[in-house]
């Protein structure tokens, strides 16, 4: 079978080589073909633990299960891959202290010099990453692959089913710990052994920082220039056309309530457009840089507050009232869609996103099924539940709660698949004892007014 896929490979290689190589110029991926060939990987390794996650998302997921390897096996090497460019410059800022290297290329014999290289112990896949050269590398050689916080969707279970090596390499696994049921029948459907699935939850609500205390988001609040009685609306993760929708439902509130604006884009270098948006509606707007440097006094109810940092949205959310996740209202493609919406409701901030939420299908379908967020559909709608929310303090706390038990009703996942992890790496004989599909995850207590 190794033959086979290689040949596939290497014909849709060939077959799409102009439009790779045009990918590879533009974006610098050349820069990393060496590594990801199995070159200049560094000093090998002996009995590591791999973990891998795709993209700087499922890297982040990584960080509290390498602190607790780094107390529980300090002397074992930690290796971590990630396939994307931005994944690796998060991995490598993120653990300096371990080996981080880019994926490699799913060829038996790449795969094998990987294998070989670092000589691991244990694979662990965040999500779902299922090259089946890199698993059956990992059967051949007796390496068990662990997956956590596993998914499926329906559009990548569709395919896969086409697709003969997947279901074949799929039983291979060691262990799959998902998010939901709902995943562990479609991972069943694929030939995953029914005795090494569990459903543990979502590692994404772990990440989710605590509320700040009354004393940081007012201190917060007066170094924006927002007053005890301003309803502060905030859209985070913002994509092109989004800043527009907010601005409009901003113009809508008018002088009453006593509305303020925070807008903060997906990515820093779309701040000029954004600011561009503003003053064509009339508003003076204030960049976060030149307010951090001096250059520029806060610009409270007066103006808009366009945020071109990185880092601070999570703290930011903790000073606004009324919370747009973007990357949600417009249609991005079948893949896509969505942001963290935990953070801002971790902070008991009501919560509005779009309907395009791929990547958070189920933190949508949980907030919605406990009345703990709302979906807006277009503009027109987002401008009216901003309005509505900005007029009534009540149902915004209200709301803000709802959210924030939904986020801490779900945590816990990181801890469920790390004592999986321990059973995995002391138990040779390769069977979990436990009822199909065992959910160790606690039971939902049913409706959040009844806690």
């Amino acid at each position: 079978m190794r033959l086979l896929l290689d040949f596939g490979y290497l014909i849709g290689l060939v077959a799409g080589s102009p439009w790779l190589l045009y990918r590879i110029a533009k974006s610098g991926a050349w820069r990393g073909l060496a590594s990801r060939f199995g070159f200049r990987l560094g000093a090998p390794s002996v009995g590591a633990i791999w973990l891998h996650g795709s993209s700087a998302g499922e890297v982040s997921l990584l960080k509290p299960l390498v602190a607790k390897l780094e107390l529980d096996r300090p002397n074992v090497p930690l290796i971590v891959s990630t396939y994307t460019a931005t994944g690796l410059s998060a991995a490598t800022k993120a653990y300096p202290r371990h080996r981080v290297v880019l994926f490699p290329f799913d060829f038996s014999f790449v795969v094998e010099r990987f294998f070989r290289h670092f000589d691991p112990r244990l694979v662990v896949i965040v999500e779902s990453e299922y090259w089946p050269n890199f698993l059956l590398t990992a059967q051949r050689r007796g390496v068990p692959v662990v997956v956590l916080n596993g998914k499926m969707s329906a559009k990548s279970h569709a395919a896969y089913r086409r697709f003969a090596p997947i279901p074949r390499v799929m039983q291979s696994l060691r262990l799959i710990a998902v998010q939901s049921a709902e995943h562990a029948e479609r991972l069943a459907s694929l030939g995953v052994p029914a005795d090494r699935l569990r459903v543990t939850g979502n590692m994404k609500y772990d990440l989710a920082s605590p509320s700040p205390n009354g004393e940081d988001r007012r201190v917060l609040r007066q170094e924006l220039g927002y007053g005890d009685d301003d309803v502060v609306v905030i859209g985070g993760s913002l994509h092109p056309g989004e800043p527009e929708a907010l601005l409009d439902a901003y113009a809508a509130l008018g002088e009453s309530p006593k509305a303020a604006l925070i807008l903060v884009p997906r990515y820093p270098a779309d701040a000029y457009a954004v600011e561009q948006a503003a003053a064509a509606r009339g508003y003076d707007s204030v960049r976060k840089t030149a307010l951090d440097g001096g250059a520029a006094r806060a610009p409270g109810r007066g103006g808009v507050l366009i945020v071109d940092t990185v880092g601070e949205l999570g703290r930011l959310y903790g000073a606004a009232d009324v919370a747009f996740v973007g990357g949600s209202l417009n249609f991005r493609g079948s893949n896509k869609g969505g942001h963290n919406l935990m953070e801002p409701a971790i902070r008991g901030v009501p919560v509005l996103f779009g309907p395009y939420n791929f990547s958070f299908k189920d933190t949508v379908e949980d907030l919605l099924r406990q009345d703990a967020g709302l979906l807006v559909e277009d503009g027109d709608a987002l401008a009216a539940a901003i309005s509505s929310l900005a007029a009534d303090p009540v149902e915004r706390r209200r709301l803000g709660e709802r959210g924030r038990q939904v986020v801490l009703k779900g945590q816990g996942a990181t801890k469920r698949n790390y004592d999986l992890l321990l059973r995995v790496l002391g138990n040779d004989s390769g069977r979990l004892q436990a009822p199909a599909f065992e959910r160790t995850m606690p039971r939902a207590s049913g409706d959040l007014d009844s806690r």
